[in-house]
């Protein structure tokens, strides 16, 4: 063989090891980048959050709508009620007349007051001339008995001033009766519905003094009912919508009152909801106050639930998902973190369609499936990390580490560990001079031959190798 084939042939010896080694350097620094990224994703299923498929709240109630304002009409239990001038379910206006105590004992007690204030005003009087008719005999009576004069004049003082306290009594509580009897008749003081009308007899069963309700007219708002389980899901100044159980009619308005008191009583107002539990639970009346009120009617039920305050012109299909999910790039490439095949972060690019900026959502065209899995974006994200579904395995957003450490043993690798085919490495040391170790030199391998394999400045150290090796 001569000389020149044994150069080519120890060329090309080099050209392969070296390009073996290449290999090799390329799958060390692959395990490496995967297997130096600490901290493990919590990654969710996109059916989870996907805002196209899931709703705000699987809750709904039904209400009732009621007036915001309702006037309890109360009944003086002293006093005996001779006539009701409505009945429940009446519309009222303010100044109707509702009910009227009996004022006939009222009336005999008034005269029986005057006459005795004209008595006691008449004894004022007698006694007045029994004053002067003792003060008149007293300037001619003895020593001995002006002391008696004087007795009895005092005696009748105290008995006029005595009257005339009790006169002063007695015109009060006449002015007081007068008053009842003007105002014997209770009239109505806002227009309204007649509510709750109770007789005397209930009155006194039920221990209360509340004759009857009035539901004024004007604005509604819609009384609904939550269960003890479920209060926590709804809070004050809440969105809701109303809909109607007979058409397409729909209200929007916001929760203006949680009761913190228990209603327990059968009404209108339950939940619906499939718990066992929820026939028994105690149940709390909220109140939504309408943006509107056209077109409903008091005592008119509806169905009530949380607004997702979504654009109604918007026809959500696919995959929607919250913005905050999308993130931008430096070069203006929408993308989201997702789990890899093999359950790894990455960025996925994807495409972004229509918005809703009142829902705060977006499209997600192409890049996602329903089957992907994707993280909620955190600044400790790197692509490479280990992705659970498992929230309490998740490292924490403050902490940048794992405890129990990220490195995949399988695939860690220091240069002691470097893939080496000794066959033919090993040979190639011995003819090209050059080992694993050489990175600047295998870097150099671009092309197929040897002239372009190897940098000029690497050319005679590998042709003295192969040289050699002959």
């Amino acid at each position: 063989m001569g000389k020149s084939k044994k150069i080519i042939i120890g060329t090309v010896a080099g050209v392969t090891a070296a390009a073996v080694c290449v290999s090799g350097v390329l799958v060390w620094h692959h395990h490496s980048k995967s297997s130096s990224v600490d901290g493990v994703a919590y990654v969710m299923p996109i059916r989870d959050v996907n805002s196209a498929a899931n709703t705000v709240s699987d809750l709904q109630f039904s209400g009732v709508v009621e007036p915001q304002e309702t006037k309890e009409i109360k009944l003086d239990t002293s006093k005996t009620v001779s006539e009701i001038a409505v009945q429940e379910g009446d519309h009222v206006n303010a100044g109707d007349p509702l009910f009227t105590y009996d004022v006939e004992s009222m009336q005999l007690e008034l005269q029986q007051g005057n006459v005795d204030i004209e008595r006691m005003e008449n004894e004022i009087a007698s006694n007045k001339q029994q004053i002067t008719q003792l003060e008149s005999e007293k300037k001619n009576a003895g020593a001995d008995d002006k002391l008696t004069y004087t007795t009895q004049i005092q005696s009748l003082q105290t008995d006029i001033a005595k009257s005339e306290y009790d006169i002063k009594t007695k015109k009060i509580e006449l002015e007081k009766l007068q008053n009842t009897i003007d105002n014997a008749t209770v009239k109505a003081e806002i227009a309204g519905t007649v509510q709750s009308l109770k007789t005397v007899e209930q009155l006194q069963s039920d221990g209360t003094d509340v004759l009857m309700k009035i539901m004024s007219d004007g604005e509604f708002r819609v009384k609904c009912t939550i269960s003890e389980q479920n209060i926590q899901s709804i809070h004050q100044d809440e969105p809701m919508v109303l809909r109607s159980r007979v058409d397409d009619s729909s209200w929007k308005g916001t929760i203006s009152e949680i009761s913190t008191e228990a209603d327990n009583s059968q009404n209108n107002s339950m939940m619906y909801g499939s718990s066992d539990d929820m026939t028994t639970a105690s149940k709390y009346p909220f109140y939504v106050t309408l943006d509107s009120s056209d077109g409903l009617m008091l005592g008119q039920h509806l169905l009530v639930s949380m607004d997702d305050m979504s654009d109604d012109s918007i026809d959500k299909s696919g995959i929607w998902l919250y913005s905050d999910y999308v993130l931008t790039d430096e070069d203006g490439k929408s993308y989201v973190w997702a789990a890899d095949k093999k359950d790894r972060l990455e960025k996925r690019e994807v495409e972004v369609g229509q918005t809703d900026d009142t829902a705060g959502d977006c499209e997600i065209k192409s890049g996602l499936s329903e089957d992907d899995m994707i993280a909620f974006p955190s600044d400790s994200y790197q692509e490479g990390m280990k992705t659970t579904t498992n929230p309490d395995e998740a490292t924490p957003e403050d902490d940048g580490t794992d405890d129990g450490g990220s490195v995949d043993e399988d695939v860690s690798y220091n240069e002691e560990d470097m893939p080496v085919d000794e066959g033919v490495i090993g040979g190639a040391e011995d003819e090209t001079g050059m080992d694993s170790g050489d990175a600047d030199t295998a870097d150099g391998f671009s092309g197929d031959s040897a002239d372009e394999a190897l940098p000029d400045e690497d050319a005679d150290t590998a042709e003295g190798g192969a040289a050699d090796g002959t």
